[in-house]
């Protein structure tokens, strides 16, 4: 099987010309090797392919003849990675994802000729495109790339499965929650990468809240935040913002809240238990950046009075801990300290003795 594959672009910074323009087309070429079954390869310069699955090629930068051969004679293409690719890929990485978008429109025009390659930069480029509309919330838009997206020269499997998974945003848009929730049973048992179960948790926990089932919602949140905290900041925080709002709205939650601390409250009940379960959410949005540099919005503050007498008592044996350990690391960097500054001063009496 034939594959194209892109080395990082860290390596490409190694070697010589990993991308030459022509002055007057401007017709892009990208640097690989070729290589064949026995395993010699070929370094040269790709300009692209054709529906028949024809590979053109230059053997250096002066050659003037470009070279056909059928991408089957092949047993491995490597390509390196162009830079306005990399360029294009760190945009988005750094969460600008509007100037990333607008930078993989223009990839897909400029590399159409490698459209028929294997995980071609034009099949590449519309699928960062995609994640850049899910990554701004436009699924409008996203619907709407849906209905023309028709890759068939993706072969990495996570790329795949995010393909799929772009159903449940068009449902989102539409506001079609019983759909919704049909596309996220399908996956409960399905292997998936923790950013992608965490996407899905998160829509349910959408679809859920769409049918009315809060405590459903509640808890299809929560596996949004816990299944890639460290990664899918975004679903992170708008999972712990759905989660406030239900909290909000709950009634149970406001009875709490007006017979805290008074002699009619009641612990058993399921509003104090929640309003428990608010608290630590909106202490936690804070004090684990949940929010990742998004505020709390004023209305969820209040939460955070509502702290049990048990929470506070934990907190205050964590504190105490923390101090203790603290202390003991302070103790045992001074005791190193001096001990390297008593070594220095023996050194030192020994170069004047001599």
């Amino acid at each position: 099987m034939n594959i194209l594959k892109s080395i990082a672009a860290a390596i490409t910074t190694l070697v010589l010309g990993t991308l030459i323009v022509s002055g007057q087309a401007k017709k892009p070429y990208v640097s690989g090797y070729l290589i064949k079954d026995d395993g010699k390869y070929n370094r040269v310069l790709v300009s692209g392919s054709d529906s028949k699955r024809k590979l053109y090629y230059k053997e250096n930068k002066k050659a003037t003849v470009t070279k056909k051969a059928s991408i089957s004679s092949f047993s491995g293409i490597w390509l390196f990675e162009p830079k306005d690719v990399t360029e294009a890929k760190d945009l988005y990485e750094a969460r600008k994802y509007k100037e990333a978008k607008d930078a993989f429109i223009d990839l897909q025009k400029r590399y159409k000729a490698f459209q028929f390659l294997d995980d071609n930069y034009v099949e590449l480029s519309k699928f960062y495109e995609m994640e850049c509309y899910r990554k701004l919330k436009d699924y409008k838009t996203l619907a709407k790339e849906l209905e023309l997206y028709k890759p068939s020269y993706l072969t990495r499997p996570g790329i795949i499965q995010q393909t799929k998974l772009y159903k449940m945003y068009d449902a989102v848009h539409k506001k079609d929650w019983k759909r919704l929730h049909t596309l996220c049973l399908e996956y409960v048992d399905y292997p998936l990468s923790l950013g992608q179960r965490a996407q899905v948790a998160f829509c349910h926990g959408l679809a859920y809240e769409g049918l009315g089932k809060t405590n459903e919602a509640l808890n299809a949140y929560a596996t949004a935040m816990t299944s890639d905290f460290t990664r899918s900041e975004s679903i992170v925080r708008e999972a712990a913002l759905n989660s406030l709002r239900i909290f909000n709205k709950d009634e149970e939650i406001h009875i709490a809240m007006r017979l805290w601390k008074t002699p009619d409250e009641e612990k058993n009940k399921s509003g104090y238990k929640k309003l428990t379960e608010a608290n630590g959410l909106a202490r936690l949005y804070e004090k684990a950046g949940l929010g990742s540099g998004v505020p709390l919005p004023s209305k969820y503050k209040k939460f955070q009075k509502y702290t049990s007498d048990e929470t506070l008592k934990m907190l205050e044996k964590r504190e105490a801990r923390a101090q203790e350990v603290q202390a003991a690391k302070k103790k045992d960097d001074k005791t190193k300290n001096k001990g390297k500054s008593e070594v220095k001063a023996k050194s030192k009496a020994k170069a004047k003795a001599k």
